[in-house]
């Protein structure tokens, strides 16, 4: 019961037509009741029996039956939690198909980011879920649904957000790391710091800066995240294999730049996806940006990129009225490169990568989204593989080092988004065109400002 498939379909005949989904004759009333509620009152059965023959246990046996008794009725609420949480967010095998504009997303699968009165709707028109997860801290709930049979994914897209407008209503999209990596590697001696380094300092009586990473899991025991904390969440609801390398190279600049003064809260999101490179879905990232907004983490850097979705943007606007900062890579598609996401969103704060001799990299996103420039291109990172390090390359690794920034500004003043904002423009160094322009921003970002205050 816990791994079946939520199907419910609606009384409704007309709405399930419009969405071309099947009707079922009687209705509601008809069908099976709710998944997890069945294996919840199971379980609670069964803890009421099991705690019943602890009692008797107590009567006939004494204390060493009774305990014996009890842990029976533990082991049956554990099962009953991990059953209730497989229909939460069941794993699935992630198959990529492309989308009418080209972009890769998963087949047979929509997500919505839905109210109770939404979802309520939407199962009364047929809808066929998958898995669905509370978003407790943005105040949604992720809904995963399965496209109906006969159905295009497409038309069923359109057919979703036709009837339900004012719903965030999307494809499960893909989204990439953004660096490229070379075969430049050094000993375990230790990351480089970040220029400016200093400013982070770590003082008496201070909590370390809190970063939240959605990106690959992250090796913790490498020797470049020795002294930090990392806490780890996987997001990834595919059973295919997860990699390490990306978020490992970015934990570890992040520490650099903190001098290791920094919990680093990593959200899993990225898998192997079969016949492609690793990706992260949209299901995913909406689900880690949640989390950490609940874990109240000082900024979020998402070193990742991909298209446009209705329900990243709302889980980015979401984040941001929560007054959380988000730090993205701009991508690495090229100067012609058509903008990227999440990075693109006005919320989010953009970052390019420049070398040290202060030039932009060339694979590097441009456009009037992007907001700041930082060191990106041949910088030294842990390397999950070897437990040594590595050099690599991309606006990936430009991203971390403003996120950092911005966790010390945040850390030691009480600034709002405008006062942050005026701040980094007034602490950036102006390159290439004077003033705004679309291939550094507002210019180089390299250390937090000399003077930060609460006035």
């Amino acid at each position: 019961a816990a791994a079946a498939v939520i199907g419910l379909a609606a009384p409704n005949r007309e709405a399930a037509a419009h969405l071309g989904l099947p009707t079922v004759p009687g209705g509601l009333r008809d069908l099976p009741v709710d998944v997890d509620r069945r294996v919840q009152s199971r379980a609670e059965r069964a803890a009421e029996e099991a705690a019943e023959e602890a009692a008797r246990a107590r009567e006939t046996a004494g204390e060493t039956a009774a305990t014996a008794g009890d842990a029976a009725a533990g082991n049956v609420a554990t099962l009953a939690d991990h059953a209730s949480g497989i229909v939460d967010g069941v794993t699935r095998s992630f198959i990529a198909t492309a989308a009418p504009d080209g972009s890769l997303v998963e087949a047979d699968i929509v997500v919505a980011l839905v109210d109770d009165l939404q979802r309520d709707a939407m199962l009364r028109a047929g809808a066929v879920i998958v898995s669905e997860r509370a978003m407790g801290a943005l105040g949604k709930t992720l809904v995963t649904m399965r496209r109906p049979d006969g159905v295009a994914l497409d038309v069923a897209v359109r057919q979703l957000r036709s009837s339900f407008p004012d719903t965030p209503i999307d494809y499960n999209h893909l989204y990439r790391f953004d660096h490229a990596g070379s075969a430049d590697a050094t000993d375990a001696a230790g990351a480089p710091r970040m220029p400016g380094a200093d400013a982070a300092e770590a003082r008496d009586g201070q909590r370390p800066l809190r970063v939240g990473v959605i990106d690959s899991a992250v090796l913790a025991t490498h020797p470049a995240l020795a002294e930090v904390r990392v806490i780890d969440r996987d997001f990834v609801v595919s059973e295919h294999p997860r990699p390490l390398t990306h978020g490992t190279a970015v934990a570890s600049l992040i520490a650099a730049g903190a001098n290791a003064d920094v919990d680093v809260y990593s959200a899993s999101v990225f898998f192997q996806v079969p016949g492609h490179m690793p990706g992260a879905s949209t299901e995913g990232l909406v689900a880690a940006l949640d989390w950490l907004v609940a874990e109240d983490v000082d900024v979020v850097n998402m070193s990742l990129s991909g298209p446009s979705n209705e329900l990243l943007k709302a889980a980015v606007d979401a984040t941001a009225e929560r007054g959380k900062i988000i730090v993205a890579a701009v991508g690495n598609n090229g100067p012609a490169g058509e903008p990227l996401y999440p990075g693109a969103y006005e919320s989010v704060i953009a970052v390019t990568a420049v070398d040290r001799d202060q030039r932009v990299f060339r694979n590097a996103n441009r456009g009037a989204h992007v907001d700041y420039a930082a060191l990106g291109v041949n910088v030294k990172v842990a390397d999950s593989t070897t437990g040594t390090f590595t050099i690599a390359s991309g606006t990936s690794m430009a991203a971390p080092r403003v996120a950092v920034i911005i966790a010390t500004i945040l850390r030691e003043t009480a600034a709002d988004r405008e006062a942050l904002t005026s701040w980094l423009i007034a602490s950036a160094k102006d390159l290439g065109r004077r003033g705004f322009d679309p291939v550094y921003g507002h210019g180089l970002i390299t250390q937090p400002p000399l003077v930060v205050s609460d006035n």
